[in-house]
């Protein structure tokens, strides 16, 4: 094909095998040697001016890192982005959804493009593979148009419990949602509902009862809400009805487990009894086995405690 330095080979080794005409061209390699490689499918032609070499295979991240070479300004966002954070709760995407200014058009093909003129420093950064992305806090917004509300808020509590604080994504959340903006609305949704305090739910699951059960009518329901034991501890359950003095905990048996951890929460749970509250417990192998009875065993124990339950 033509002869390159080992320092460019090493970048271009270290970048899924993409590299660009002006780094060739740099590197002493003739144009016309270029446009030779290409009519021999040695280089594969990905964007104007980037290529791919032909040894190296046409993967999602080499896709990734063609487009942060085809423009220095362009990052890589959404659902694409929250691939490369290994966010949770996101479908897989093998296209790469790409921001670039609202003038500019890099691309050839294979990419989804989203024009933004709303771009600030610290919106994107560039791993060492040469691919650069949106932060955790941009790709989580960028994420809003292309998620169901569920999937949102599940993916929102990955993002808080590994990426970002809440108040993080609570400026981001407010520099980006305007109207008219797609995915705004859900956004304001989700964090609407959120207290600053609160904790990440611990998995999705917390979430998937929480909101089968609001579905059915309990609550509304509270997440993590702070309760002060007599011994001083404070304790987070997974969701309560602050009207009734219930509260509802998934246990993760498959993970959690142990003796020592049952015999902490029946403390817990008899110290919540203490203070006039009710506590009821499932496991995610109940929920795993049947889940619609598990939901529906734990609306009548909530619809019991609202029955019986004296106002003070």
């Amino acid at each position: 094909m033509f002869n390159i330095s080992p320092a460019l080979a090493t970048r271009i080794a270290g970048s899924h095998g993409v590299v660009t005409s002006d780094e060739l061209v740099a590197d002493g390699v003739a144009l016309s040697a270029i446009r030779r490689a290409v009519a021999a499918r040695l280089l594969i032609r990905i964007h104007n001016g980037v290529y791919r070499l032909a040894t190296s295979p046409d993967s999602f991240h080499a896709r990734c890192a063609a487009t942060s070479l085809a423009d220095p300004t362009s990052f890589v966002t959404g659902v694409s982005a929250a691939r490369l954070w290994e966010f949770r709760s996101v479908f897989q995407t093998d296209v790469p959804v790409v921001v670039v200014a609202h003038d500019r058009n890099p691309f050839a093909r294979g990419v989804t493009v989203r024009r933004c003129g709303d771009v600030a420093a610290d919106d994107f950064t560039t791993r060492p593979d040469s691919i650069r992305l949106a932060t955790p806090a941009r790709a989580w917004f960028d994420c809003a148009r292309d998620l169901h509300e569920e999937k949102f808020e599940a993916m929102t509590e990955w993002v808080i419990d590994h990426h970002c604080p809440v108040e993080t994504l609570w400026r981001m959340g407010k520099r980006l949602a305007r109207s008219g903006r797609t995915g705004s609305a859900l956004v304001s949704r989700v964090m609407s509902t959120r207290a600053e305090w609160q904790r990440p739910a611990d998995s999705g699951l917390e979430l998937r009862v929480l909101r089968a059960l609001e579905r059915c009518g309990v609550g509304p329901l509270v997440r993590q809400h702070p309760i002060c034991l007599p011994t001083g501890i404070w304790i987070h359950p997974d969701g309560v009805d602050l009207v009734v003095r219930w509260a509802v905990e998934i246990d993760h048996v498959t993970w959690h487990g142990g003796r020592i951890k049952a015999q902490q929460d029946k403390g817990r749970d008899r110290a919540l009894r203490k203070l006039e509250w009710q506590v009821d417990r499932v496991t995610d192998r109940e929920l795993a086995d049947d889940f619609a009875g598990a939901i529906r065993e734990l609306v009548e124990l909530h619809a019991l405690r609202a029955a019986s339950y004296v106002f003070s």
